[in-house]
C-alpha cells in the first residue's frame, strides 16, 4: 500500500477533506453562496469575484428577498431597482460576505484540468490591469440571466451626440426633466421605465416595433387592486413589530403568485378567459388612442412572451407628451432618430431598453471541461443543463439560472436558495464520499430535455413569438425556463439523484470508492469528545397508543411484585429439589 492510499486510513469518517470553491457573481446568487456554505461546509476556501465594486449583480446595474431575511420595510409592492439593491447589500454586510468578496475582478474564463481534476479560472482585475489565474475543486457561476446587456443593431446609433444609455448601465446623474427622450423598446424594462421618465419629460417618443401584451393584472395583484401601491406606516410598523403578521402576509402574496402557472397551459378554460380578458383590459386602458391598441396587440396569446406588470404603462401612452412610434428605428445620427416609416425627430436623449443577451454564448468566456469539450459546444444545437443546474463533460460546475432553470411563474428567489442546497449536498458528497468530481451523464441531461420538451408542448411558450423563453427567436426549443412552477422546482431539487451523475475519484482513495469509510473512528472519538450527541437528535415518531399512567404503573408494580415473589418462591422449592 503506497503512502498516498495509506494517508486515507488516519481519516476519520467524518473528517471532510479541504475543498476550495470560486463563486462567479455577486448578485443574489452570489451571495447566497458567500451565507449558506460558509454556514453549511466545513474545510471551506471561498472566493466570490465579482466585475462591479460592490454588491447586487443585476440590481446594481439595473419585490425581491430571501426567504431567510424577509424585510418588513418595503415601501412600495413593486420596489424600485435601488430599493432592492440597498436591501441586498444590507444583507450581505448583515452576514459578513465581504470578506469572502474580490470586487473589480472580471471573469475571463475556466479551463478543467483532467490530472488535477480542478478548475484553473482566469480574471482580470479592473483596477489594477493585470490578469491572473486562480484554481478551485469547484466552479460555480451566479451570473444568472440579464449579465449581458446589449446595444440594438440600429445603424448610426454611436455617432448621436447627446446622451445615450441602456437601462442595464443607466446613467444616475441623467437629469431628463424638461429633455426630448426617445425610448427605444418596450420589453419588460422599456415598459417600467416610461411611467417614470413621462413625468417630468418634455417630450417621450416611444419606439415599438414589435407586439406585446400587458397583463391585466401584475404579480399578485390581488394583495393591492391590481397596481403598485405604497405601504402605509401603519402596515410597515405592524410588519415590523409582528413576524407572524408578515409572515401571513407573505404567505398569501406567495400563494397568489403560485396561480399564475395556470394561464399557460394551451387550450384550457382558463387560458381562453385571460387572453379574452387581457384584448378587453387593453382596448379599454387604450380607447382615447385605438391606433396605439391596434400597434401592441399580438397574434399570439398572453405568457407566449415573457408578461410584466406594467402599472402606470398604458396609462403613460395616453399622455399628451408621449408620441408613440409602432415602427423600428431606421437610423441614428448625431442628433436624433429617423424611424421606419421616414419620420424624423430630434432629442437630447437616447435610452435603450432593448435586453440583454439570452442565447447562454460563453464566446467571451469560455469555458473548457473534460477532455477539452467546451461548453459552447454543448450548448449547440441549443443551452442545456441537467436540472438548469450542471451540463456533461463540465466537472463540478454548477450554475444559478442557467438553461432550462428559470421558473415562468412563482417567485425564482425561493427557488435560488433551493438550488444553493442542491449544490451544497453536491459538494458535500464530493468531500465525504472520496470523490474529486462528479459530473451529470449524457444520458441524463437528455431524459431531462425530453420531459421538458413534453411539458413545453402543452404551453403556450411554444407559440410563434419572440421570445427570451426562446433565446430572442421567434420559433424552436424552449430553453431558458423551468418545465414547471417555482414550487415545483424546489421539490425536483430537493434530493440529487445520486445515480444520475458519473464520478471520479481522489488519488488517496487508491482507487477503492469505499476509501471514505476512514480509519474506523468519528471525529469526536479522536478528539475525545462527546460520541452520545446521537441522543439529543433522535425523531420520536408519534405514538398511536399511549402508555398508563405513573400511578397505574405503580398500582400494576406492586401487584407484579406480590406475583413475583409467590412465583420465586416456588422456583426455589424446584431448585433445591433438584439433585446436587
Amino acid at each position: 500500500m503506497t503512502l498516498i492510499e495509506d494517508s486515507f486510513l488516519n481519516v476519520p469518517i467524518d473528517q471532510d477533506r479541504p475543498i476550495k470553491v470560486i463563486c462567479i457573481g455577486a448578485g443574489f446568487s452570489g451571495i447566497l453562496c458567500g451565507i449558506r456554505l460558509p454556514q453549511k461546509v466545513s474545510n471551506l476556501d471561498l472566493t466570490i469575484y465579482e466585475k462591479n465594486e460592490d454588491f447586487g449583480g443585476t440590481w446594481l446595474e439595473n419585490n425581491y428577498q430571501y426567504t431567510f431575511a424577509g424585510n418588513p420595510n418595503w415601501s412600495k409592492f413593486y420596489s424600485s431597482g435601488a430599493e432592492i439593491l440597498a436591501y441586498l447589500q444590507g444583507t450581505a454586510w448583515r452576514y459578513d460576505v465581504q470578506k469572502y468578496a474580490r470586487f473589480q475582478h472580471l471573469f475571463k474564463g475556466a479551463t478543467w484540468n483532467d490530472s488535477t481534476h480542478k478548475w484553473t479560472v482566469k480574471i482580470h482585475n479592473l483596477k489594477s490591469g493585470q490578469t491572473f489565474e486562480d484554481s478551485a475543486d469547484v466552479l460555480i457561476r451566479g451570473t444568472g440571466l440579464l449579465n449581458k446587456w446589449k446595444w440594438p443593431s440600429i445603424e448610426g446609433l454611436h455617432t448621436f451626440k447627446g446622451n445615450l444609455m441602456h437601462t442595464a448601465n443607466f446613467d444616475p446623474s441623467f437629469d431628463w426633466g424638461g429633455t426630448n427622450v426617445a425610448l427605444i423598446g418596450a420589453g419588460s424594462t422599456g415598459i417600467q421605465i416610461l411611467p417614470h421618465i413621462q413625468p417630468r419629460a418634455k417630450k417621450v417618443f416611444h419606439y415599438m416595433r414589435g407586439k406585446t401584451w400587458i397583463s391585466p393584472v401584475g404579480y399578485g395583484a390581488e394583495m393591492g387592486g391590481g397596481g403598485n401601491f405604497e405601504y402605509s406606516n401603519e402596515q410597515r410598523q405592524e410588519f415590523a413589530q409582528s413576524p407572524a403578521s408578515y409572515l401571513s402576509y407573505r404567505h398569501k402574496l406567495e400563494e397568489v403568485m403560485n396561480k399564475s402557472q395556470l394561464v399557460s397551459f394551451r387550450g384550457t378554460d382558463i387560458q381562453k378567459r385571460f387572453w379574452v380578458e387581457a384584448e378587453r383590459f387593453m382596448k379599454e386602458k387604450l380607447q382615447k388612442k385605438p391606433e396605439i391598441y391596434e400597434s401592441l396587440l399580438p397574434s399570439f396569446p398572453p405568457g407566449c412572451r415573457r408578461l410584466t406588470p406594467g402599472p402606470g404603462y398604458l396609462e403613460a401612452l395616453l399622455q399628451d407628451n408621449v408620441q408613440f412610434i409602432g415602427s423600428g428605428v431606421a437610423k441614428v445620427d448625431e442628433k436624433g432618430i429617423l424611424d421606419q416609416l421616414g419620420n424624423y425627430h430630434e432629442v437630447d436623449a437616447i435610452i435603450c431598453a432593448t435586453g440583454f443577451d439570452y442565447t447562454f454564448n460563453n464566446e467571451e468566456t469560455p469555458i473548457v471541461g473534460r477532455n477539452g469539450v467546451s461548453l459552447d459546444a454543448m450548448y449547440n444545437p441549443h443551452p442545456q443543463a441537467y436540472m438548469g443546474v450542471a451540463v456533461p463533460n463540465m466537472p463540478n460546475h454548477f450554475m444559478f439560472l442557467g438553461p432550462s432553470s428559470a421558473p415562468a411563474s412563482g417567485s425564482f428567489i425561493p427557488t435560488l436558495e433551493l438550488v444553493m442546497d442542491y449544490i451544497i449536498k453536491c459538494i458535500k458528497k464530493l468531500q465525504g464520499e472520496s470523490y474529486s468530481y462528479m459530473e451529470p451523464t449524457m444520458e441524463a441531461l437528455e431524459a431531462f430535455n425530453a420531459q421538458a420538451d413534453k411539458y413545453f408542448s402543452r404551453t403556450v411558450y411554444t407559440y410563434k413569438c419572440s421570445s427570451f423563453f426562446k433565446g430572442d427567436k421567434d420559433e424552436g426549443r424552449v430553453t431558458t425556463v423551468w418545465p414547471g412552477s417555482a414550487t415545483h422546482y424546489m421539490k425536483a431539487v430537493n434530493n440529487p439523484r445520486w445515480e444520475d451523475f458519473r464520478y471520479g475519484l481522489v488519488p488517496e482513495a487508491g482507487g477503492n470508492p469505499m476509501a471514505w469509510l476512514g480509519n474506523g473512528m468519528t471525529m469526536a472519538q479522536q478528539n475525545g469528545e462527546k460520541t452520545s450527541s446521537f441522543l439529543d437528535e433522535v425523531d420520536v415518531p408519534p405514538a398511536i397508543h399511549q402508555y398508563p399512567s405513573f400511578a397505574t404503573n405503580l398500582a400494576k408494580d406492586e401487584s407484579s411484585k406480590v406475583h413475583a415473589e409467590g412465583t420465586n418462591s416456588v422456583i426455589e422449592s424446584a431448585i433445591s429439589s433438584l439433585p446436587a
